[in-house]
């Protein structure tokens, strides 16, 4: 049997997770158990995948594994925008060719406007309280020479035919009560949600036939027929493995030199007090995502906290320390006291927390068969909320024998490209981050 070497070990941490009321947590696994399907990874991808594959295949028996509490992993760690748009982490442009648009952004759009709305169909199905506010999302740059990049960006979303709105440094303050930006974006698509309150909400209405075990480390695995995965108090022989724990995926033997995992970090106000809400002005709820790559994305929640996330590590050890959060959250204090300080200059943090991501040098994805009875929807680039949706969907759809035009594409996107081994490819995409985060200055 495989070891695991690295299993997802996230303090707790998190604001989105920390902000909610404690949740009712079920039982570690405690003996073995024999399914039809286990899905490994409680998240965006693991849990959608669940859903569709209970209500496709009823009588099957189905296990989600995740190692933590729901929520408490990268599912909790994100910016909480479900976003339709895409967007690189390491392009100046916006669309995939440098004349317009082509047919693999169109399909991006489309596959990440189906994330949507099966999330939506989930949320009313179960009455999911999570925040879920389709308001769109603000480019917003800080300065003239950091909204040049806005031209790029129009020119993109023309030659898509989608809908934006140009916005003035006078019309982002009246949205965000501040007048710290030059000009700004608005496109509509992007969901604003609480991302805990929703893959609880998922996780509390799994179907019948669907057991979930929580705080279950899988430290070892065989790929068989069946398959055997160990945990400290049981084995799982399972017909069918789905892997849905993106940057944790290869940890199971899965492309190994072609998968680079990265470290993204955030912090959250406590809630603003009704004074500061008035000092503040603007809307209630709003979020701004920048237009240089190493900017700040900065939200106010519908519970009143204000986030601001930037910073990048590298994440080839899989987990981070509080002397890294000490150091984030001071670059984040600098971000906010730029924006907020003179309106709000006591409003401390009350979370700091970072982030697993997972990349890959072209953009490709891993999803689908990779090996008999053996499923993968994982490395996400940086757009987990909405593709880990949508791919959990579409794997369960594959698993189950269920055919759509959309499967049939996403089965042709690129499958990720070697790179060269750590540490010369985290050295060279680092190198690239450093470039860009000298550069942000005022948008960071």
């Amino acid at each position: 049997m495989q070891k695991v070497k690295n299993c997802p070990q996230y303090p707790d941490d998190s604001g989105w997770y920390g902000s909610l009321p404690a949740p009712h947590i079920e039982p570690a696994l405690a003996g073995d158990i024999a399914v039809d399907a286990l899905i490994l990874g409680a998240g965006f991808a693991g849990l959608s995948a669940a859903h569709r594959l209970s209500e496709l295949k009823p009588d099957w028996k189905i296990a989600v594994v995740d190692a933590l509490p729901v929520g408490m992993a990268s599912s909790g760690r994100n910016s909480g925008f479900m976003i339709d748009l895409p967007h690189t982490l390491d392009s100046d442009s916006y669309t995939s060719s440098a004349t317009g648009a082509n047919d693999l952004d169109r399909q991006i759009v489309a596959f990440n406007r189906s994330a949507i709305t099966y999330a939506r169909e989930l949320v009313e199905r179960y009455n999911i309280d999570c925040d879920w506010s389709e308001t769109g999302k603000i480019h917003a740059a800080a300065t003239a020479q950091g909204a040049k990049s806005h031209a790029a960006f129009k020119r993109g979303l023309d030659a898509l035919g989608e809908a934006y709105t140009s916005l003035s440094g006078e019309q982002i303050q009246a949205v965000t009560g501040i007048d710290y930006y030059h000009s700004g974006v608005h496109t509509p698509g992007t969901v604003a949600l609480q991302p805990v309150a929703f893959v609880r909400g998922l996780a509390t209405h799994l179907p019948a036939n669907v057991s979930l075990y929580e705080n279950t480390v899988v430290n070892g695995y065989e790929w068989a027929q069946p398959h055997l995965l160990s945990t400290p108090n049981g084995q799982i022989k399972a017909q069918h493995v789905l892997l849905c724990n993106n940057g944790f995926g290869a940890m199971f033997g899965l492309y190994k030199n072609q998968l680079l995992p990265l470290l993204l970090f955030a912090s959250m106000t406590r809630v603003m007090s009704g004074q500061e809400q008035t000092s503040l002005g603007g809307e209630r709820q709003w979020g701004l995502v920048p237009s240089h790559p190493a900017g700040a994305t900065i939200k106010r929640t519908a519970d009143q906290r204000l986030v601001v996330r930037t910073g990048i590590k590298s994440g080839h050890k899989m987990r981070y320390d509080q002397t890294i959060i000490s150091h984030m959250k001071a670059i984040h204090t600098q971000s906010y006291k730029r924006r907020f300080g003179g309106q709000l200059p006591n409003l401390e943090f009350e979370y700091s927390w970072g982030g697993l991501l997972c990349l890959s040098r072209n953009e490709g994805t891993v999803f689908g068969k990779v090996g008999r009875n053996l499923h993968a929807a994982i490395c996400q680039n940086g757009l987990g909320v909405a593709r880990g949706t949508a791919s959990g969907k579409l794997l369960a759809e594959q698993v189950a024998g269920h055919d759509s035009e959309l499967l049939r594409q996403y089965l042709q996107s690129p499958r990720p490209a070697w790179m060269p081994p750590h540490p010369i490819s985290t050295l060279g995409v680092m190198g690239n981050i450093w470039r860009h985060e000298s550069m942000a200055g005022a948008e960071a």
